[in-house]
C-alpha cells in the first residue's frame, strides 16, 4: 500500500512539474464552464417570447391575445404555423399558443374552445402558459354565460378591463431556460473533463515508452499497483477540479443548481470515475501515445455530440436520441436533468448504476489485458 502512495506522489509531481498542467486542469476547465454559462445570458431579465398562432381572426380571439400581452414578463409574437414551428426549434420564442379557427363561436356557444400549448420540451413553464391561457378563456365562457348576444360579450370585457382592481405584479422568469442552461454548461464541461482524465490515464503510456517504470519505489511494482495509483491520482485532480468549478459557478456567479450542489458534484465525480476507466483502457490497449490520440479524437468527439453534450438531446432525430443512451455522457446529463426537475434522489438512482456499469466494465477489459501482457511495463 505504501508503494501505492509514492507513486501517486510521484504521479502528481510530474504532472505540475509544467505550469501549463495548471492551465489544462483548471483554469481551463473554469473558463469554459463560465464562458458557456454566460453565452446562454441567464441572468438576462428579457420577456419570455409567446408566439401566437390565431387562426380564428375573430374579436374575442384578439381579446384573448391582448390579455395574455398585458402580463409583465410576456411578449406576444404573431405567426403563422410554420413559423411557430421553426422559431421553437430555433429557441427565439419560449413557447407556442395555437387559437383554433372555431374560438369564438365555441366562446358565444357557451362551449370550451380547444386551444394547443406549444413548446420545444414539456416543462412547468409549458403548464404555466397553459394555466394562464385556461384562467382567460373561462372569463371570457362566464361572461358568456351570463350574455345573450356578442356586443354584450365584448362590453363586458372592457368593462372589467376598465375597472379598479387592483392586481399583484410578479417578474417572470423562464426556469426551464436556466435550468437548460446549467445542463449544457455541465454538458460541454464534461468535454473538458474528459480531455483531462485523458491526459492523466496516458501518463501510463509515457512509463511504458521510457521504459521508467522500473525506477518508480525503492521495489519492485505490479501492473496493476501502478495503474491503481494513477486512477486514484487522476480521481483527486478530477474531484478538486469539479469542486472549483462548481465553486466559481455558485459563488462567483450565483448559478442556480435547483438541487443541494453535493448531488451533482457526486454525479460528476462518478463520471469522471468512467472517464478514467476509459482513458485507462486506451492506454492498456495502445501501444504507443500516437495510437491511443487517434482513438480518443474517435472516441472523444463522436460520442460527446451523440450525447447531447453540445446541443439539447431533443434536437436529434429520434433514432440518434435512442443511440445516445449508448454513452455514459448521456446517462450522467440525464441524471442532472432529472434530478433538477424532481430533486429525488431516488430517481437518478438508475442513471447512476448504468454509469458505473460503463466503469466497471472498462477497468474489467483493462485488467483482463493486463494480465495477458507480462511485457507492459518492460
Amino acid at each position: 500500500m505504501s508503494n501505492i502512495w509514492i507513486i501517486i506522489r510521484t504521479i502528481l509531481k510530474r504532472i505540475y512539474r509544467k505550469p501549463s498542467s495548471y492551465l489544462l486542469h483548471f483554469l481551463a476547465p473554469i473558463i469554459v464552464s463560465v464562458g458557456i454559462f454566460l453565452m446562454y445570458n441567464i441572468f438576462s431579465t428579457t420577456p419570455i417570447t409567446i408566439g401566437v398562432v390565431n387562426e380564428d381572426q375573430s374579436q374575442l380571439s384578439r381579446v384573448l391575445i391582448r390579455n395574455i400581452d398585458v402580463t409583465e414578463g410576456l411578449e406576444i409574437a404573431l405567426l403563422d404555423e410554420e413559423e411557430l414551428e421553426n422559431r421553437i426549434i430555433e429557441r427565439s420564442v419560449s413557447y407556442g399558443v395555437v387559437i383554433q379557427n372555431s374560438f369564438e363561436t365555441d366562446i358565444l356557444n357557451k362551449v370550451a374552445p380547444k386551444i394547443d400549448i406549444v413548446s420545444f420540451d414539456h416543462n412547468s413553464g409549458a403548464l404555466w402558459v397553459k394555466e394562464l391561457t385556461h384562467f382567460h378563456i373561462e372569463n371570457m365562457m362566464l361572461l358568456s354565460q351570463i350574455s345573450q348576444e356578442k356586443s354584450e360579450v365584448l362590453l363586458k370585457l372592457d368593462q372589467l378591463e376598465d375597472s379598479s382592481y387592483a392586481f399583484e405584479s410578479i417578474e417572470l422568469m423562464d426556469v426551464s431556460k436556466e435550468k437548460t442552461a446549467t445542463v449544457n454548461t455541465f454538458g460541454t464541461y464534461m468535454i473538458v473533463l474528459l480531455i483531462t482524465t485523458f491526459t492523466i490515464s496516458f501518463q501510463i503510456l509515457k512509463e511504458k515508452e521510457q521504459g521508467t517504470f522500473s525506477r518508480i519505489g525503492m521495489s519492485p511494482v505490479h501492473a496493476k499497483s501502478y495503474i491503481l495509483a494513477n486512477i486514484i491520482a487522476n480521481l483527486m485532480i478530477s474531484s478538486f477540479q469539479i469542486g472549483i468549478v462548481m465553486l466559481v459557478l455558485k459563488i462567483g456567479f450565483q448559478v442556480n443548481f435547483y438541487t443541494n450542489p453535493f448531488i451533482i458534484y457526486f454525479i460528476l465525480v462518478l463520471f469522471a470515475l468512467c472517464a478514467i476507466s476509459v482513458g485507462v483502457l486506451l492506454a492498456t490497449l495502445s501501444n504507443n501515445a500516437q495510437t491511443a490520440s487517434a482513438a480518443l479524437g474517435l472516441i472523444l468527439s463522436p460520442s460527446c455530440m451523440i450525447a447531447g453534450c453540445l446541443w439539447p438531446l431533443d434536437s436529434m432525430p429520434e433514432i440518434m436520441q435512442k443511440i445516445a443512451y449508448i454513452t455514459p455522457q448521456r446517462w450522467t446529463l440525464d441524471a442532472i436533468e432529472l434530478i433538477q426537475k424532481n430533486n429525488q434522489i431516488l430517481e437518478i438512482i438508475p442513471n447512476l448504476i448504468v454509469v458505473l456499469s460503463f466503469t466497471v466494465l472498462f477497468f474489467l477489459i483493462s485488467i483482463y489485458k493486463i494480465k495477458h501482457e507480462d511485457q507492459l511495463f518492460s
